[in-house]
Order: C-alpha cells, then sequence, then structure tokens
C-alpha cells in the first residue's frame, strides 16, 4: 500500500470504519510510512532488531561503528517558556551513548529543513545539565523521505549532510542522513541501482516489496530480517483503532488547512482591493497633475479627479 492509497482507505474509514475489512482483502501489506504503522513495526519488537538493522544500513555504520542495542526514550521534548513542542517520530539511545533520531516525511514541506535543525538543536539542549562540560554525545539524525528533497542530484538517493570548512567536516559529531526511497524506487525502475548491493539498497527493496505490493525476489526471502519485516508490516496485523487515530489526525490536519486556505482567501482579497485602490490613486494623481502642468483650470480638474484644489496645487 503506498500512501495515496493509504489515505483512500482513512477517507473511507472516516466515513465507516468497517471500511479497513474492504481494504484487508485488497492489499496484503499496510503503508509503512505512516506514523503509526512505522512505529509499531519498528518500536514494539523488544530487541528491537528491525530498527537496529535499519539504522545501521542506513547510517553506513559497521564494525566497530555499528549499532549493537538501543534503547527508546519518550518522543517528546515539551516547549519551554514560549517554544514548540518538539515531537520526534522515534528517538532512542544506543549502547555506545550515542543519540539517534528518526523522522518519517510523507509529503513535501516547506519548513521541512527548518523543522529538523529545530530538532536536532532541542535534543542538543538536553544533553549538557549544570555542572557538567560540553561534551556532547555522537547525535544521528535520519530522515526517511516519501518525496525528493534533492531533485539535482539525479543519480543519489542517500544524501550525508554535514556542516563543512575548507573542505573537511566542522562538528562530525552531529550527522544528518537523508534517504529519498520514492527516488530509489524511480532509479531502481530505471536500471541505475542493479548494482547496489549495499545494505541500504536490500531495505529499500524490501520496503519497495510492501509500499508497491510487487512479490519479494528470493534475495529478500533468504533475509530472515526482511521476512520479519514483510510479516510484522502485514494490514491484518493493525487494529482499527490505529487507523481511527490517523483518520483524526487527517482530519484535523485538513481543517487546518482548509481554515488556512480561508483566511489567506480573505487576507488576498483585502490586500487585493487596497493595491487596486492605491494604483488607482496613484494614475488619478498623475492624470491630476498631467492637466495642472497644461494649465487646466484647478476647479475643472478638481471636479474630473475628487482631489481638493490644495491637494492639486501641491502636486
Amino acid at each position: 500500500m503506498d500512501c495515496s492509497q493509504h489515505y483512500k482507505m482513512l477517507k473511507d474509514m472516516e466515513k465507516d470504519p468497517k471500511n479497513l475489512a474492504k481494504y484487508q482483502k485488497m492489499y496484503k501489506y499496510a503503508y509503512l510510512l505512516s506514523d503509526g504503522v512505522f512505529k509499531i513495526v519498528f518500536t514494539e519488537e523488544k530487541s528491537h532488531s528491525l530498527l537496529i538493522s535499519l539504522l545501521n544500513a542506513m547510517l553506513d555504520l559497521h564494525g566497530g561503528d555499528a549499532i549493537g542495542e538501543i534503547s527508546l526514550e519518550m518522543q517528546e521534548f515539551p516547549g519551554i517558556f514560549n517554544k514548540k513542542n518538539c515531537i520526534v517520530d522515534i528517538i532512542g539511545t544506543t549502547n555506545a551513548g550515542e543519540k539517534v533520531l528518526v523522522e518519517i516525511q510523507q509529503q513535501k514541506d516547506k519548513f521541512f529543513k527548518d523543522r529538523v535543525e529545530y530538532y536536532v538543536s532541542r535534543v542538543i539542549e538536553n544533553q549538557v545539565h549544570k555542572s557538567e562540560k560540553f561534551e556532547l554525545p555522537h547525535i544521528y539524525f535520519l530522515g526517511l523521505l516519501d518525496f525528493e528533497l534533492f531533485p539535482e542530484e539525479e543519480h543519489e538517493y542517500i544524501h550525508h549532510v554535514d556542516e563543512m570548512c575548507h573542505g573537511k567536516k566542522f562538528f562530525p559529531k552531529i550527522q544528518k542522513v537523508f534517504v529519498e526511497i520514492e527516488k530509489f524506487f524511480k532509479l531502481e525502475k530505471l536500471g541505475f541501482t542493479k548494482d547496489d548491493e549495499s545494505d541500504a539498497a536490500q531495505w529499500l527493496r524490501a520496503i519497495r516489496v510492501v509500499i508497491k505490493e510487487e512479490p519479494a525476489p528470493e534475495k529478500i526471502m533468504q533475509n530472515e530480517t526482511f521476512r520479519r519485516l514483510l510479516e510484522s508490516v502485514k494490514l491484518i496485523n493493525f487494529a482499527e483503532e490505529l487507523f481511527n487515530c490517523e483518520v483524526k489526525k487527517m482530519t484535523d490536519v485538513m481543517a487546518e488547512r482548509e481554515n488556512a486556505f480561508a483566511e489567506g482567501k480573505e487576507v488576498g482579497r483585502a490586500e487585493g482591493a487596497s493595491a487596486e485602490r492605491t494604483k488607482a490613486n496613484q494614475e488619478k494623481r498623475q492624470m491630476a497633475k498631467s492637466l495642472k502642468e497644461q494649465n487646466v483650470d484647478v476647479s475643472i480638474i478638481a471636479k474630473s479627479t475628487g482631489f481638493s484644489e490644495e491637494e492639486i496645487l501641491s502636486l
């Protein structure tokens, strides 16, 4: 099930929650990149082995740098004073004391990059306490995107974003990695990734089976981790209550957008009317000035333009 199919299901469930049964017959898998499904699949397993495998693959961690264990934490950093809350999809601490943030983004958002910086900054803010020295742990941010964030890099689907100075990483303790999932699917279809045997590519091929509802290649089915992924994300596994929560969230977001759109239209109308008035006034002033320069009687100009004789004389 892909994003559009997922939203169609939610809309049908908004009419009648029992419509879930219809979709369970139509689709084998749930939409993995929905917040609720993703969190259940990757956080409810006791050992978090699926999450660890995904992180090591996407962050390109191997050997001694690989994550061996991870403990998950509260997703929310409450706002303080007048700051916004920070709610990350998944946040955890590895066996090496490193912080890992995972954020799923389904649709393009003008301020997504801003939000990433805010999320990372809030995590940093919570690391150093009074009487402690300013020593930060290694912090990883993993963004799994169902849209293209880097369209100018046509053949790259994983992007390591670092702060650079003279060609070197300025602060390598903070690493941001963005994975363009849909772009990988396009590259795979065109044959550009046929020789890509990286762990990240294998994970994305398994995710493609889920999202595109495709038969699983033999290589995927031979991998125990991917077999567990495919089993855990079956649509039949998820209760109606999960999608009811997503229906409510979708309804709230749509209501917000509709209100904002309506307010924007009203503001636009008002601004448009004001601009028209300003333009008309400028044109009349220009006409009055031109008539005055032609020595037309001031009283005649006043009747023609609506300006007072004093205003005309001041032009």
